[in-house]
């Protein structure tokens, strides 16, 4: 059996899930948030900032490249606070790169108690709006809320666990469990603020500190590729194999840093840049056992460096490929240089990238492996 035919059984044995499954599930998730949703309405105090009704969908299962087992689904819901001004690394130094504060005005109509309840001292800046109590009040008000699922959805079980910076509602039925990730959001432009802290050591407090998600852009992003891309491209495919054997290489190889020390969200990176890098007819469906190898060696190469950037911000040579915009604000392209790797350490760097010059080297074998 040739490579190509290997990645293919691998592909639709083992990786993807049938459209019809997904979709249902997904249309479900998304039924399940819209009712959490309008049920925390109920439990939201006047002077509380707003929690908008239509949730926004994010992530693989929103992207096309789920892959098995695990049913996952992430969504943002955005909130909105009067007054508010954001503020970026590009005009304030202090704020760390990919992270936002938002400045609440001094003056009426914003009122003590909201400032008690959801604000911070920003040492100097006034008012900040907390990611962490945000976080903590939205969790308040989802657990109010979970009667109004279990009426609205009879037979199911709804169980709630944190999952930084999200809030994880568990749904299981008949022994089949959904993850349903859902964080409050606030809208800057095209991108948002979700309520994850910064960890790093900062001059600023650390729960006044909102990273920046461009992920509705990253969506927009595989739906530009459709449009771009041969009929029937092998770019999905490519991506949804590689993350497999990433997210399946400790089973081969118990201590993988493959699997253990980089992130899935690398592997998406690596495909954009390659997918700007090369021409569309690169990706045709004849070229799958071709691209995935280079996706491949651009994570050997960027393992080498210790550098992999982010495709969006502080990335100044994306901004000549004006298709590949998708409405991100140009400042953020000219934002301080993101390199996804930094804080990774050295020897996981390493070793992780020894594994994949392993998988590259004797790729057959380890697809059969996986087939067995």
């Amino acid at each position: 059996m040739s490579t190509l035919q290997l990645l293919e059984d691998l592909y639709t044995r083992k990786v993807t899930f049938p459209d019809s499954e997904l979709l249902r599930d997904r249309q479900f998730a998304e039924r399940v948030v819209r009712t959490l949703l309008q049920a925390v309405q109920i439990h939201r105090r006047d002077g509380d900032p707003e929690i908008g009704r239509e949730p926004i969908g994010t992530g693989s299962s929103f992207e096309g490249v789920k892959v098995k087992p695990e049913l996952e689904f992430d969504f943002m819901v955005p909130i909105q606070t009067n007054l508010q001004q954001i503020v970026f690394c590009d005009t304030d130094p202090h704020v760390p790169s990919r992270f936002g504060i938002v400045k609440i005005g001094s003056q009426p109509p914003v009122q003590l108690q909201f400032k008690t309840k959801f604000c911070t001292d920003g040492r100097g800046y006034g008012f900040l709006l907390s990611a962490d109590k945000i976080r903590k009040w939205f969790q308040s008000l989802s657990d109010q809320a979970l009667p109004a699922l279990e009426k609205s959805f009879p037979g199911y079980t709804f169980r709630f666990q944190q999952h930084d910076p999200a809030r994880n509602l568990l749904v299981t039925k008949n022994k089949k469990e959904l993850n349903i990730d859902i964080v409050p959001a606030i809208a800057y432009e095209n991108a948002f603020l979700v309520a994850k802290q910064c960890s790093s050591e900062i001059n600023l407090p650390k729960e006044a500190t909102w990273r920046l998600s461009l992920s509705t852009s990253e969506r927009d992003f595989f739906e530009k590729m459709k449009r771009v891309l041969p009929y029937n491209s092998c770019h999905l495919k490519c991506l949804q194999i590689l993350k497999y054997l990433r997210q399946n290489d400790d089973q081969l190889y118990p201590s993988s840093h493959f699997t253990h020390g980089l992130r899935s969200y690398y592997l998406k990176t690596a495909l954009f840049h390659l997918v700007m890098e090369s021409p569309p007819q690169a990706w045709a469906a004849g070229c799958l056992e071709q691209q995935l190898r280079e996706m491949i060696k651009y994570l050997i190469d960027r393992l080498g460096e210790g550098n992999i950037p982010h495709i969006f911000l502080g990335n100044e040579r994306h901004l000549a490929i004006t298709q590949w915009r998708l409405g991100v604000p140009v400042k953020f392209f000219r934002h301080t240089k993101a390199n996804l790797l930094k804080g990774v350490k050295p020897d996981t760097m390493k070793q992780a990238r020894l594994r994949l010059i392993q998988i590259r080297d004797k790729l057959d074998e380890i697809l059969r492996q996986h087939l067995k």
